[in-house]
């Protein structure tokens, strides 16, 4: 008995002692190791030494007594972090980047031990007394500092580190003195093994970051090693390459610069924000957007849940049936829970998210970090049939008819069995349900449809099986009342992503608050266990709809992109990631407006990510070297005066200019020589559906573009063709002819080309050569109420001019973003005058005068005002029309939306 006492007094000192200290999981460290360039050659200069947050520390691995630090001391981290007289090096930029985008309850620590112009072998703890012995002499002094074994310093480091901080990655930069040694990646595997085992680490939670030594582009002496540098990952799957182009180097070619330091460390600490699941471009709102690495790794330290097998009675399938449970770590028959029905894929059963997933681990760690809500989680078996087995012809009707059968069995057999089993919540405020393809598309099908049962619904790479939308969410508003959380996610090469972008779409347009979700990624479990560590961490706890736009790795690309072009990318809050590869330019810019730098990664690509832009149709240039250019990526537009990319954002009220299953119309490109200018021309004509099988002569409405623009205008940019062929599937216009003119009159003259004579000359063209033209050759009516006027912008003076001289011409007028100019009265002038003196007529002619602006920001506005003023003096009768954004395409695709719909009618 005295032996049993003594030994549990034991057990309770070795715990006591155990807990002596604490690990603080928000304290992450890691290890640096290599030679020079890990050493830090480059000058410490006054930047360096100043705003350095003290959230960023080194742990001292030698004495310096002129720096007042000890051995085995942590300090903020002012360089130098290696040694006592070392330079600037890699390691303090990646500390200082890692802080800046970090939680600020996040502290970083970093352990440097390097030796100048060492081989890899130095670190090799059981050849190190070889490799000292033949060590140079210039060496020496180095090994010294370190007893003679850096490896040891090292490790004797990472445990006092480890008494304090969690290490969550090793660095290393080394090669240079290894250059051509194909045998390295091998000799790099045995001191990150022996650090693994030496520290007690999992290689599968704490990656290894290596850099490249100065780049062949910029010369570098040993650049022939990065490409055995580049193999690593063969050798270590956990390792990373960091790549060290365009970093500015030392006049040697071995070394880099002090700027060239900052940018490498940067792009280290780059890699691993992204590998610990963080964003890397909102550094004021640092986010984990996916599950860092590790997140599926079995921890042995913590508790874990239990996984058992049930059966329950199916009177649905008319047998026994059987379904995965896990119960969380800690769980108790006396406590209630929430419950997650989790569901699988088309090829698999009730193991096939434990065979694959591992959702027992998932939920495990996350319990064990406190970022999970304790739940019971249900995996059936989607297959409602008596053989549900995985097996024979997977695609049979009969099999695929089973997974929608199961509904029923779930709502009627199962549910009721879990609720009777287990001591669950009842209510649909506890109740979610989720799955992968397949089962992502039951999840979507049975939650959507059963908002009385479900308030938390997830799928993951939904497959084909999931119902329209329309019929999933056919009133909006209730599942607005009755969703606490909507979780849509899918890889960005999945074969089956538009099943999942469908549904977005639909739920974007309708105002629905959901998740949307991409990852890089195809159909497998990397992609699902991803979405299941995301998702499972929103379940039953208070849900933000502000925060939803946060969670996704990747943006939805642009329509507007070239085919296969991955970027520009649009993030659910409409904020754009672009991305330019330029490896020789010096600066680039994206202009928007707004201009926004953008940064160079190490291949050579510039990235930037704007703020919200917004929805709708938006012009923009790059800006390499000054120089202002079309996006490669991206499709052109002549805007602006000349070939401009453009970008599509979506927009909630936006659906009538998107392409439906209606009758289309035919956009028709027509050059014909022109009596008015007596030279060549073109115009684009869009015919609406049935215009080639009618025998009736369609009215024509004239559409002008803007100044810096032409006739592809209006069916490039403006999607006049969609506007009308929705409309007209509506009944909500008459069909009609729409003639996009060239507004470009050569070289006539006035400010900025409206001047009196341009006016007129555009006059002459659409009263001789236009209208004639068009008359000539088309189905169309002849008569003034059959003829209607409209443009945006300067299209809009030319309206306001030729339409109002010829108003017994048109039955209508429409002016969009445009008015006489108020400080140009010697052209507005003679207008007012004509149009005071003619406004009986005028009146009595146009139907409908129709004027609109984008709102107060629309650099029209004041001059439209003041204008319209003038026309209340004259009696002149108009209509007016305000649509918020500004001198913009968004905005005139919603003037002809409306004023079409006045026409001929």
């Amino acid at each position: 008995m005295k032996s049993i006492i003594r030994f549990f007094a034991i057990a309770v000192l070795f715990l006591k002692g155990l807990n002596g200290y604490s690990q603080d999981p928000n304290f992450h460290v890691y290890l640096s190791f290599g030679q020079s360039n890990m050493e830090g050659a480059a000058p410490i200069e006054a930047e360096d030494k100043i705003n350095v947050d003290p959230r960023f520390q080194v742990l001292e691995a030698v004495n310096c007594p002129d720096l007042n630090r000890e051995m085995g001391k942590w300090y903020s981290a002012i360089p130098p972090l290696c040694r006592c007289k070392t330079g600037l090096t890699l390691t303090d930029y990646f500390g200082r980047t890692m802080v800046a985008n970090l939680p600020k309850n996040v502290k970083v620590g970093v352990v440097n031990v390097a030796v100048g112009g060492c081989k890899i072998e130095l670190f090799d703890k059981n050849n190190v007394e070889n490799y000292v012995k033949t060590a140079p002499e210039w060496m020496l002094g180095m090994l010294k500092e370190y007893n003679g074994s850096p490896y040891a310093r090292l490790v004797e480091m990472a445990k006092i580190a480890q008494k304090k901080g969690v290490i969550k990655g090793i660095l290393l930069h080394q090669g240079e003195s290894n250059t051509g040694d194909t045998l390295w990646p091998k000799k790099v595997k045995i001191v990150y093994d022996n650090l693994m085992k030496d520290l007690n680490l999992d290689p599968k939670k704490v990656p290894l970051l290596s850099g490249e030594t100065v780049h062949e582009e910029q010369k570098g002496k040993c650049a022939s090693m990065n490409k055995i540098i580049a193999t690593l990952p063969q050798t270590i799957p956990t390792s990373y390459i960091i790549s060290s182009k365009g970093c500015a180097v030392a006049p040697d070619f071995l070394h880099f610069s002090s700027a060239g330091y900052r940018d490498l460390g940067k792009r280290y600490a780059e890699k691993m924000l992204s590998l610990l699941g963080y964003k890397s471009d909102s550094p004021n709102e640092p986010f984990i957007v996916q599950a860092p690495v590790g997140f599926d790794q079995l921890n042995p330290s913590v508790p874990s849940g239990k996984v058992e097998t049930v059966s329950y009675d199916s009177k649905t399938v008319g047998t026994s049936r059987k379904a995965t449970i896990y119960t969380p770590p800690g769980f108790s028959k006396s406590k209630k829970y929430p419950v997650l029905y989790l569901l699988h894929g088309i090829g698999g059963d009730e193991k096939e998210w434990l065979n694959g997933g591992s959702p027992q681990i998932i939920l495990d760690n996350l319990y064990a970090e406190g970022k999970v809500e304790p739940m019971i989680v249900v995996m059936p078996n989607g297959r409602a049939m008596k053989d549900d087995s995985a097996t024979g012809n997977i695609m049979a009707p009969d099999k695929v008819q089973a997974f929608a059968d199961f509904e029923k069995d779930l709502l009627k057999d199962l549910i009721p069995f879990i609720e009777k089993k287990y001591n669950v919540y009842k209510d649909r405020e506890h109740s979610a349900i989720a799955g992968l393809s397949m089962g992502g598309g039951q999840s979507l099908n049975f939650g959507l449809t059963n908002l009385d049962k479900f308030a938390w619904i997830g799928g993951f790479s939904s497959a084909p099986n999931t119902k329209k939308t329309e019929e999933l969410v056919p009133n909006p508003e209730e599942a607005k009342k009755k969703l606490k959380l909507l979780w849509i996610s899918c890889g960005d090469n999945d074969w089956l992503l538009e099943n999942s972008k469908r549904t977005h779409d639909y739920l974007f347009k309708n105002n629905v608050p959901h998740i949307y979700y991409l990852e890089p990624g195809v159909h497998d479990f990397k992609v699902w266990k991803n979405s299941l560590y995301m998702f499972s961490q929103l379940l039953f706890k208070p849900v933000d709809e502000s925060s939803f736009a946060k969670y996704t790795v990747l943006g939805a690309t642009a329509q507007t992109n070239i085919r296969n072009a991955k970027y520009p990318q649009i993030l659910p809050d409409n904020r754009v990631i672009f991305k330019v590869n330029a490896p020789d330019a010096s600066k680039v810019q994206i202009d928007l407006g707004k201009k926004y730098d953008m940064q160079k990664d190490g291949q050579g690509v510039w990235n930037v990510t704007t703020d919200p832009i917004n929805g709708g149709f938006n012009y923009y240039s790059l800006l390499i070297d000054g120089v202002a250019v079309a996006d490669p990526s991206s499709e052109t537009f002549y805007g602006m005066g000349r070939m401009a990319s453009g970008i599509e954002i979506p927009k909630k009220d936006g659906d009538f200019y998107e392409l439906k299953t209606v009758p289309h119309g035919e956009i028709r490109i027509m050059k014909y020589f022109s009596k008015g200018t007596n030279s060549w021309r073109e115009m684009y004509v869009y015919t609406p559906p049935g215009y080639e099988t009618s025998s009736e002569k369609f009215p024509v409405l004239y559409l002008l573009h803007g100044g810096g623009e032409d006739q592809r205008g209006w069916s490039t940019q403006g999607k006049a063709n969609l506007i009308l062929d929705n409309l007209i599937a509506e009944n909500k216009a008459k069909k009609m002819l729409i003639v996009m003119l060239d507004g470009n009159m050569g070289n006539t003259g006035g400010i900025a080309g409206f001047g009196e004579e341009t006016l007129k000359a555009f006059e002459n063209e659409l009263k001789n050569g236009a209208i004639p033209f068009v008359e000539s050759n088309f189905k169309v009516a002849t008569d003034s109420k059959s003829r209607a006027l409209a443009g945006l912008s300067m299209g809009g003076l030319q309206t306001l001019y030729a339409g109002i001289k010829n108003s017994n011409m048109f039955s209508s007028l429409g002016v969009f973003s445009s008015g006489w100019w108020a400080n140009n009265p010697k052209l507005s002038d003679p207008q007012y005058e004509f149009m005071k003196n003619n406004a009986q007529s005028i009146n009595a002619n146009l139907k409908d005068f129709w004027i609109s602006m984008g709102g107060k920001e629309d650099i029209a506005y004041e001059n439209c005002k003041i204008m319209m003023q003038k026309f209340d003096q004259f009696g002149i009768k108009y209509k007016y029309s305000e649509y918020p954004g500004g001198h913009t395409w968004p905005v005139w695709r919603h003037d002809l939306f409306l004023y079409s719909q006045l026409l001929f009618k």
